[in-house]
């Protein structure tokens, strides 16, 4: 009898240590490209545009849980360490998917550890493909403050925070980010500083080479670019868009190749993207003109055009001190 118990004690434990390995195992199984199927299964698919706030966060308790080997190997540790002060013993857990089928697709996902939580988005390509992750809304310990995050329609991250004294608002600040499918990372396309009423416009290929007699930054107001640079191929150029409204509610924005099509016109036009996108320069400007289909960069009924003036290039002054010459003898 005594020999049976300890049978039965066995296969009970080797049952509920066996439930975090299958757990890895189903996580590793082969979806399309880096993701398993077990993985995307866990998510329900919500549509854009959608918000989370640091009190939903803290009060969100899922069930479900997801594979932290997997979500290990994805996450990078300085991301996670920020958010909890540690790399380990964090759990996870599905909050949504957004986008998918014809293009990029976006993960939610909840980390909990030592009493605190944090929320990160990934992004994996239509393949499938892991491309990279960011921390979507990581909540602090300020009561005076309390934080949103947005994706739009266009798929643009804002992470915006709000501090209250006495029930008055006194401050705003945000960011504004991007996922670059090219370089595969999130990158921050504009940031207003809590307190600070200044916009800062980031531009991404910034530091580009920019010899071609067209390249240049034509804007429009603070918020809005056309930011040209040179092309990898002499008939191409470098193109990245920003636009918005001045309420911040319309925004639109891309980043890709455009072909030369003669010496004053360009136009974006990519396999499988129904984008058609024109620039015409005339004199130092630049119009823009959404020919067809652009709905991916943009939101609802906010069109891709305009015409942009050429900012003029700031110059680095020369220096006027006269260098010291070795006394001759």
């Amino acid at each position: 009898m005594y020999r049976i118990g300890l049978a039965v004690l066995g296969c009970f434990l080797f049952a509920c240590g066996g439930n975090d390995d299958r757990k890895d195992d189903e996580a590793s199984t082969a979806g399309e490209g880096d993701l398993p199927t077990a993985f995307t299964r866990s998510f329900k698919e919500l549509s854009v545009p959608y918000q989370l706030t640091d009190t939903s966060l803290l009060k969100e308790e899922g069930k479900d849980t997801l594979s932290s080997r997997y979500l290990s190997s994805l996450l990078p540790d300085s991301l996670v360490e920020q958010a909890f002060g540690q790399t380990t013993k964090i759990k996870y857990a599905p909050l949504a998917r957004f986008g998918g089928k014809d293009r990029n697709a976006y993960y939610l996902v909840k980390g909990t550890a030592g009493g605190k939580k944090a929320a990160f988005l990934l992004s994996f390509d239509k393949e499938g493909n892991y491309g990279a992750a960011m921390p979507f809304l990581v909540p602090d310990k300020k009561e005076a403050t309390s934080q949103t995050t947005t994706l739009d329609k266009s798929f643009t991250i804002t992470r915006a925070i709000m501090e209250r004294s006495s029930g008055a608002v006194i401050g705003e600040g945000k960011e504004v980010l991007a996922y670059d499918a090219t370089e595969k990372r999130f990158s921050l396309i504009m940031t207003d500083l809590l307190n600070n009423d200044a916009a800062v416009l980031i531009n991404p290929i910034d530091t580009f080479p920019r010899k071609h007699k067209l390249a240049g930054d034509y804007v429009k107001g603070k918020k809005n670019l056309v930011s040209i640079r040179d092309g990898r191929y002499a008939n191409q150029l470098l193109v990245y868009i920003h636009t918005e409204s001045s309420d911040g509610e319309c925004k639109g924005e891309l980043k890709g190749e455009f072909l030369l099509t003669g010496t004053t016109t360009a136009v974006y036009r990519q396999g499988g993207d129904p984008c058609i996108l024109g620039l015409t320069f005339s004199g130092g400007s630049v119009t823009l003109n959404e020919e067809r289909g652009c709905g991916n960069y943009r939101g609802l009924d906010c069109p891709l055009e305009g015409k942009f003036t050429r900012k003029k290039e700031e110059k680095q002054k020369e220096s006027t001190k006269k260098a010291n010459r070795p006394n001759r003898s």
